[in-house]
């Protein structure tokens, strides 16, 4: 049992995983020690950790994965082996999601990996060579990708003073080819570098450079439109630009302008304030400059304003006016030269029509309503002289300095007036900002939200504290369940939300007409009853067992979280709080109509699918379960109605075949599920589905051990066919398993589960036909084996553990075991002694007759002093036939015989119809019971009721055939093979998981 994975240890280690929110070193290492000290443990504990870094929050990935790295390196195998298997997706899911820091360390430690691990003797690199490769390779291209992506954008992106993007109409060939044909500047005197020690100046980043400045300019000077050092500085900034992009100059003189440039850069002074630069005395006001008419047959005049100014001299102004007598053309400036004097515009007095974005906002609510400000669109007399040029926006009347007044001089009220329109909202109004910062000084430091210097503000802002509170811890318990995403709302959204905790649910002084609408309602709306929505998938898409439909998740500002309205929680189960009602008969709370169904409708539902259950006096609604199937079976879709079992139901919501995914929708096609049904290619992907239950593993008995396990393994509860296993020590560590993960295991030995089986045992217990101590059963079909079966076919295939002991005898050692051990209490049960006889299949080797004599040392019911002893004998073949005419003249199958008389049993012993009880000569008439198959059905459905009331009542283990009655069949079959010399092969013999068989 040492390779059985401890359910316990890896729920420790996940709790302290979620402990784990940041780079503590001390938790890191102890959470090494914990894995160190567990080897044995390593594949769970490597499974809970990637999951863990799955799914936790971005910014608590890099702690968990430097868990997994100290684990590598300090411990090594068997953590690399298990951790490496899915290190690629778990390394690159990180990478995609954390920032720009996170990545460079993230980097740091995949080096490492290619490399030994510390302080070891190992030689080998702590992960192998081909995950890091594949690491590497994703990240070169996906880096190699970006970078293409940037260099391609549109638009300049500043960084550090530098656009990102290229200039239209610029591309590197072009920018290398000039910088190479440029002659050199003739009036420059600086020296030439060796060429070995020369670099080019790449002219596309410093016209970058150059555009950042200018946009920055422009935002200086529209902020401050009077300010004359923003006017110079903007002007000689695009005479620069025009130069840059009309002139060809050298590397010497690029390399001046370069120095200059980065320094502006770096030294750029704020706009707000116009300051005096302290290099340069007191500028004269600049007059107006006049835009001269342009000829056709003139070229445009070369840009002359110096920025002698602006940059130290001697530098880029002298280059300025040293190219001024060679430049070319130039384009005029893209934005129009501004003037430091405003024209006074007078204002119209004719009213103008409503700004439509206004009315707009008006008819939506959004503004109160009221006459609309008085438009300032100038009137035609105020076009603009030639002397003069237009502004990029209109000032208001009454403004003639850039100097703003003192704020205390602006009442808040004037807030209301502000003309709404598009030139007018772009003037700094520095007076309305008392309203914000004075008249409510109280400020959140969390959020910056604002509330009054009064008792009721200090409340208001206690609450919203509180709110603060609630949300971050919410925040904090949902990072811990599982990985989400918050959402921005949009406007509209934002503007009716209020928050919770404010008096009357509203931020603000005013409510809108809607927004108190609203509240009226909630008032007027009975409570309901609700639980909050479960974490999990499953859980989530389970319908209510009554009415079969889903439950509405929906927010609840209140709880903060999501919750089911109309639900409430009965034991396991959730039910809507209105069916409940309906069908306990107590008192319905109100009752909101979830569809259009009619009630009528919905109690003749009900009416179908209940019953009164015997350990209560109400009624309770079917325990549906989901089936995933490997292989395929039919009887799970017959109606349970048809043979009285309406407290369970069933519902096929999986198929896999391990040859193709075609199969499987061949076979949800071809039974005509109606239930949503997924198809899957491969048994992983079905364990895996969430939907899932119970998975039915009918493949060859080779393959249980295998199949079982990868169903138990991923948490599933398991219906496997017989035989169990190919040998004993394969079903105890399955077992084991199931206890261990509290997981439902069950062998579907259906000949168990038949209403005929269970009238025969309480015959016995009851002492109908007194002590039993022997009981024959045979199990035997005749077939020219060679025809029929040939070499290949499972029955006789020894590599898929072929035979008949496996395959037929286990029914009639289910009749001897049924009946001479199972009818007897627990504790007084004793395995039997073994003698038997097997022929071998000459082409094969495997069994095709055995005959086995069990001796168990007690006897049934009373199990008294005398005779404390009986015995079964359990026959098979596949040459000759119990029923050779299968007419049943040779008489019947099983025969039970007490000392008080005898059951016979009449069909195959895996699917009788009838029985017949002949007492004792004068003790009673002979009585023949006949126990049909309802539903068209082969009998699988009883046994799969089973499983659905034995998950229903929250049982490990079926009380028809318990977990310990299982291991002894088995260890009675290993016992015959031995007698026998049957052996199967290694592999599938073997209890190594997992193996591919």
């Amino acid at each position: 049992m040492s390779g059985l994975v401890s359910d316990e240890i890896a729920e420790d280690y996940k709790s302290s995983l979620e402990d784990l929110t940041s780079n503590d070193g001390i938790q890191i290492r102890t959470l090494t020690v914990i894995a160190k000290e567990n080897t044995e443990h390593a594949m769970a504990i490597s499974r809970v950790l990637e999951n863990h870094i799955r799914s936790t929050p971005p910014q608590q990935k890099l702690p968990a994965l430097y868990v997994a790295d100290s684990i590598a390196k300090n411990v090594g195998s068997p953590y690399t082996l298990f951790l490496g298997r899915n290190m690629y997706q778990t390394f690159m899911n990180v990478y995609t999601l954390v920032d720009g820091n996170t990545r460079r360390k993230l980097d740091e430690m995949l080096n490492t990996w290619k490399q030994p691990a510390p302080g070891s003797l190992d030689t080998r690199p702590v992960f192998p060579t081909d995950i890091t490769r594949n690491i590497e390779s994703a990240l070169i291209k996906a880096r190699t990708a970006a970078l293409q992506h940037q260099q391609t954008r549109p638009q300049p992106e500043i960084n550090r003073g530098r656009a990102n993007g290229t200039p239209t109409g610029w591309s590197s060939s072009t920018t290398h080819n000039m910088a190479r044909n440029q002659p050199q500047y003739q009036g420059h005197s600086t020296s030439t570098p060796p060429p070995n020690q020369r670099q080019d100046i790449d002219l596309s980043h410093l016209n970058r450079d150059v555009d950042a400045l200018v946009a920055a300019a422009k935002v200086d000077f529209a902020n401050s439109p009077f300010n004359p050092v923003s006017q110079q500085r903007l002007k000689a900034l695009v005479d620069l630009q025009a130069i840059l992009q009309s002139q060809q100059l050298s590397q010497d003189q690029l390399k001046l302008v370069r120095d200059q440039v980065s320094q502006l850069a770096a030294s750029r002074p704020p706009s707000a304030t116009p300051t005096p630069l302290a290099s340069a005395p007191a500028a004269p006001p600049v007059p107006p400059i006049s835009t001269p008419p342009v000829q056709p047959a003139q070229p445009v005049q070369p840009v002359s304003q110096p920025l002698q100014q602006l940059l130290n001299p001697g530098t880029l102004a002298e280059l300025i006016k040293a190219t001024a007598s060679r430049q070319q053309p130039t384009p005029p400036p893209a934005m129009p030269l501004p003037l430091p004097q405003i024209p006074q515009l007078p204002q119209s007095g004719t009213p103008q029509p409503e700004n439509p974005l206004i009315a707009a906002l008006r008819a939506r609510g959004l503004l109160p309503s009221g006459p609309a400000p008085p438009s300032l669109t100038p009137s035609a007399s105020s076009t603009p002289t030639p002397g003069t040029a237009t502004l990029p926006y209109f000032m208001p009347n009454g403004v003639h300095q850039s100097t703003p007044q003192p704020l205390t001089q602006v009442p808040a009220a004037n807030a209301s007036g502000v003309p709404m329109t598009t030139a007018s909202i772009k003037i700094p109004r520095f007076g309305l900002v008392v309203s914000l910062y004075d008249s409510r000084p109280n400020r959140c430091g969390t959020c910056g939200r604002r509330f009054f210097a009064t008792e009721k503000g200090k409340e208001m802002k206690a609450r919203h504290l509180d709110w603060h509170f609630k949300t971050n811890q919410r925040m904090t318990e949902s990072s811990r369940r599982a990985q989400n995403r918050s959402w921005y709302v949009d406007e509209r959204d934002w503007i009716k939300s209020r928050e919770a905790g404010d008096e009357n649910g509203a931020t603000d002084s005013q409510t809108t007409t809607e927004g108190a609408a609203g509240d009226e309602a909630t008032k007027q709306e009975p409570s309901k009853p609700w639980i909050r929505a479960p974490n999990d998938a499953t859980l989530r898409n389970t319908p209510c067992p009554i009415c079969q439909e889903k439950f509405e998740s929906t927010w609840s500002e209140d709880v903060q979280d999501w919750i089911w309205q109309d639900a409430t929680k009965v034991g396991p189960r959730v039910y809507h709080a209105s069916c409940y009602a309906e069908v306990t008969k107590g008192p319905a709370p109100a009752r909101q109509t979830r569809t259009s169904t009619p009630d009528s409708v919905l109690g003749k539902r009900k009416a179908e699918h209940l019953l009164l259950s015997k350990h209560h006096s109400f009624i309770m609604a079917p325990h549906i379960v989901r089936w995933g199937i490997m292989v395929f079976t039919k009887d799970l879709l017959v109606d349970p109605n048809v043979r009285d079992a309406s407290d369970i139901a069933h519902q096929i919501v999986a198929v896999a075949s391990s040859s193709s995914k075609a199969k499987a929708e061949q076979f949800i096609s071809a039974r005509g599920i109606n239930t949503a049904c997924s198809a899957y290619g491969d048994y992983e992907a079905l364990v895996a589905d969430p939907n899932v239950d119970v998975i039915y593993v009918a493949t060859p008995h080779s393959h249980h051990y295998q199949n079982v396990r990868l169903a138990l393994e991923a948490g599933k509860h398991v219906l496997c066919e017989k035989a169990f296993t190919v040998n004993a020590a394969q079903t105890k560590i399955l077992v084991e398993i199931a206890r261990k993960k509290n997981l439902f295991l069950m062998e579907a030995v259906w000949t168990r589960y038949f209403p005929l089986s269970i009238q025969i045992r309480e015959l016995i217990q009851k002492g109908e036909i007194g002590e039993v101590l022997r009981v024959v059963a045979d199990t035997s079909f005749g077939d020219d084996v060679e025809e029929k079966w040939g070499t290949t076919h499972r029955m006789v295939n020894p590599d898929l553990a072929g035979g008949c002991l496996l395959d037929l005898g286990i029914y009639s050692l289910t009749w001897v075991f049924q009946t001479l051990y199972h009818t007897l209490p627990r504790e007084q049960r004793k395995p039997p002694t073994v003698s038997s006889q097997m022929t071998p299949y000459h082409l094969t080797g495997a069994d095709e007759s055995t005959t086995m004599l069990l001796s168990f040392p007690t006897s049934t019911p009373s199990n008294g002093p005398h005779p404390q002893q009986s015995h079964g004998i359990a026959m098979t073949n596949i040459r000759v036939s119990a029923d050779p005419d299968e007419k049943g003249s040779a008489g019947p199958s099983i025969r039970i015989q007490g000392t008080k008389g005898e059951i016979q049993v009449y069909g195959p012993p895996f699917r009788p119809e009838s029985y017949r009880v002949i007492p004792k000569k004068g003790a009673g008439e002979i009585r023949e019971v006949q126990c049909p198959f309802p539903g068209k059905g082969h009998g699988m459905y009883w046994e799969a009721d089973e499983v659905a009331r034995c998950l229903r009542d929250g049982k490990l283990e079926s009380e028809g055939l318990p977990w310990e009655e299982s291991i002894v069949i088995m260890e009675v079959m290993d016992e015959v093979r031995k007698q026998g010399g049957l052996t199967y092969p290694q592999q599938i013999e073997s209890t190594e998981y997992p193996l591919k068989l």
